[in-house]
């Protein structure tokens, strides 16, 4: 039977590069205002050649301004190549609700994705970031041949087009996942979502998100989360966010230098997102980072690395 996929990736027009939605929003807010909406057209380039565009559903808005999710969706008055990747041959399920070979888990958890518009499978935190969102589904040991690729085209490569799941390095696309699944899902279905960690092999979605108020001291090998308040004082471009939650009765500060402002592409992304601090309750922060103790022992600091790492989620207005 043929189907639609839920479209992850979709071609810019002004950036010339396919984009995760999550990352056509970074782009949208590192723009100086006024911005003007990006255009986009479907990521097969045979399906470009028909001028087959796709359309971008809140990129250009922030989370708590919408409720519902930035995602990607087909066009109608658009023709797609036979060979789109986001028109598929979907196999029927049977009376059981299973596909053939099927296991009933298997279909509890593929019914549960299904209700989502960008499930990630599988993440790789260790790959570094690129200009385009072209290589993120990609394995190891096509990296060579994507790189090739990349620098010719924004086309994603066909060896990774295969692959039934959907594999990122781009944090902030699995924090939004994420996000989805625990307020859409109920609790069984999000109970038996998985996600692969490269280094690490197959956890549970909800075991790897933590609340910084359970975290302990020392290295950490999931994603840290919780409520803060972002401190009036600045620090050249850096600034500092006051966890609502402590950690063994201490503060918990998440500090980010000057330097590592200045050395983010999606600076002004982040700028935008602090500017919000008036209208809004609180920040939802998810870091991938270490919690260590301070030198006057007196509070606990998340450290993080790289600021693509780190996804702050402006809460409510006031």
């Amino acid at each position: 039977m043929m189907t639609q996929k839920r479209i992850t990736r979709a071609y810019c027009v002004q950036t010339g590069n396919v984009v995760s939605v999550f990352a056509a929003r970074r782009d949208f807010f590192s723009m100086a205002p006024p911005r003007i909406r990006f255009d986009f057209l479907c990521s097969e380039e045979a399906c470009r050649a028909l001028g087959a565009k796709i359309t971008a559903t809140n990129y250009d808005k922030h989370p708590q301004d919408t409720h519902k999710a930035a995602h990607f969706s087909l066009n109608p008055r658009y023709s797609h190549a036979d060979t789109c990747e986001w028109i598929i041959d979907h196999d029927e399920e049977g009376p059981d609700g299973r596909l053939r070979g099927e296991s009933e888990d298997d279909a509890r958890r593929r019914r549960a994705k299904s209700k989502l518009d960008d499930y990630i499978d599988a993440f790789d935190p260790m790959l570094e970031a690129k200009a385009s969102d072209a290589i993120d589904e990609i394995s190891d040991s096509d990296q060579v041949e994507a790189r090739t690729v990349l620098n010719r085209s924004a086309d994603r490569p066909t060896t990774a087009r295969a692959s039934k799941d959907n594999k990122t390095s781009d944090f902030e696309r699995l924090v939004e996942s994420y996000r989805q699944a625990k307020k859409e899902l109920d609790d069984e279905e999000f109970r038996s979502l998985k996600l692969r960690i490269k280094g690490q092999g197959e956890v549970s979605l909800r075991w790897y998100f933590q609340h910084i108020k359970y975290a302990k001291l020392g290295a950490t090998d999931r994603v840290l989360m919780g409520g803060g308040d972002l401190l009036a004082k600045r620090y050249g471009k850096g600034f500092k966010i006051q966890f609502r939650d402590k950690i063994d009765d201490k503060p918990v500060f998440l500090y980010i230098s000057s330097e590592q402002m200045m050395g983010y592409k999606s600076q002004r992304y982040i700028e935008d997102l602090l500017s919000l601090a008036d209208t809004v309750r609180f920040y939802t922060v998810f870091a991938l980072g270490r919690i260590v103790l301070s030198p006057s022992t007196k509070s606990i600091g998340l450290e993080v690395n790289e600021l693509r790492h780190l996804v702050l989620v402006p809460g409510k207005k006031k």
